[in-house]
């Protein structure tokens, strides 16, 4: 009887149309999503009449890094271009580690916010050993506009021994003192920060 009904509710449903779909009273209907919820099958989607039904149990959702960004970022927002789910501890160390290895203007300016989040640069240090000369040199421009934690001396000294970029293909318009630092070509200028973060 469960998975039938569940096949015929599959989708985004309001409390109206179960009731329709099932030929029976609003009420009735809200108890049947209600016992749908408590079985993780009903879950709310978009507004707080809409429910998407699954015949598959729905797990809680835990932030991902567009959802970090989004939450400490106040003047720019990302949209997601997929659900980007995560498991286990995810905090703005793991966001900022990702958001590095994107090739995205808009991504590395909005998670410019990240650095006043940091309180754990070893376990950053750790998770971005490989791309350290891109997050000291991104830390280094965005010290000039707004609040950061600070990066511990030694972490400061591991600039990289072969020239990278933040985004691939792109070269460094402004701040080359920091770039020639990092040994890392950052490619969007004041501009392009002012504009967002300001």
């Amino acid at each position: 009887m469960k998975l039938e009904l569940l096949r015929k509710l599959e989708g985004l449903q309001t409390i109206p149309d179960v009731a329709k779909a099932l030929n029976i009273k609003e009420s009735t209907a809200r108890n049947v999503i209600t016992k749908l919820k408590k079985q993780q099958h009903a879950t709310r989607w978009g507004g707080p009449k809409i429910y998407k039904i699954t015949l598959t149990k729905q797990l809680p959702r835990k932030p991902g890094m567009y959802d970090i960004i989004n939450k400490h970022s106040k003047h720019m927002k990302l949209a997601e271009p997929y659900d980007h789910q995560v498991h286990g501890e995810y905090g703005p160390e793991e966001a900022l580690a990702q958001a590095i290895t994107t090739n995205s203007f808009r991504v590395h300016l909005a998670s410019m916010c990240l650095f006043n989040h940091i309180t754990n640069w070893k376990k950053l240090y750790r998770l971005t050993k490989k791309h350290w000369p891109k997050i000291g040199a991104l830390y280094d421009v965005t010290r000039k506009y707004m609040r950061t934690r600070n990066m511990p001396k030694r972490y400061r000294k591991l600039s990289g021994k072969t020239r990278t970029s933040l985004i691939k293909g792109y070269g460094t318009p402004e701040y080359k003192d920091i770039a020639d630092k990092w040994n890392c070509d950052i490619p969007f200028g004041e501009k392009d920060i002012t504009s967002r973060h300001l």
